[in-house]
């Protein structure tokens, strides 16, 4: 009983509980978009950027084969944005939580971050990684606003790869039980 609430303490303290945190300020930095080519919908009010997308705002960064901006380009309004859906072979999502610590590192065929739900899901062969910790699976699910961190397998497990894994490095466990 210890060992599991131990572990459950791990988790909920362990540095991907922090993930998608941003520096204070990155909503207020310019945004940057680098593509190889785009589109802009009026009607939809979507971007569509395509070939080895680059996007970038404060410590965040997107790296993708293409990226969807859903919304106007506001910078005073950062609610201005609906979503943003970068996908890729694979896509990478990178960001630093606070100032100080290791960025965030994300990686999945299919990034989507939904702004005002402020809701970050990485699907199809997803990961996050940071300061030696990392989850994996098909799916994850971070909820920033309440803080939590869902991930699932695929539905049709084969051997390990169906299934969701977690690694947190040995100094974080001393850190936690010291505690």
């Amino acid at each position: 009983m210890i060992r599991h609430k131990l572990i459950a303490m791990i988790i909920i303290a362990s540095p991907l509980a922090a993930t998608c945190l941003a520096l204070p300020d990155d909503a207020k930095q310019k945004l940057e978009i680098v593509a190889d080519s785009n589109a802009f919908d009026f009607k939809t009010r979507t971007t569509t950027f395509y070939g080895s997308v680059v996007f970038r705002q404060g410590s965040l960064k997107i790296n993708a084969d293409k990226l969807i901006y859903y919304g106007d380009y506001d910078a005073d309004n950062p609610e201005s944005t609906d979503r943003i859906v970068a996908t890729g072979s694979p896509a990478r999502f990178q960001q630093t939580p606070k100032i100080d610590q290791p960025p965030v590192r994300a990686v999945a065929n299919r990034l989507e971050y939904a702004v005002k739900a402020e809701t970050l899901y990485l699907i199809d062969n997803a990961s996050l990684d940071q300061d030696g910790s990392s989850l994996s699976g098909n799916r994850i699910e971070y909820d920033v606003k309440n803080a939590l961190v869902k991930a699932s397998g695929k539905s049709q497990t084969s051997g390990e790869n169906g299934r969701v894994r977690m690694v947190i490095p040995p100094k974080k466990l001393q850190s936690q039980e010291e505690e």
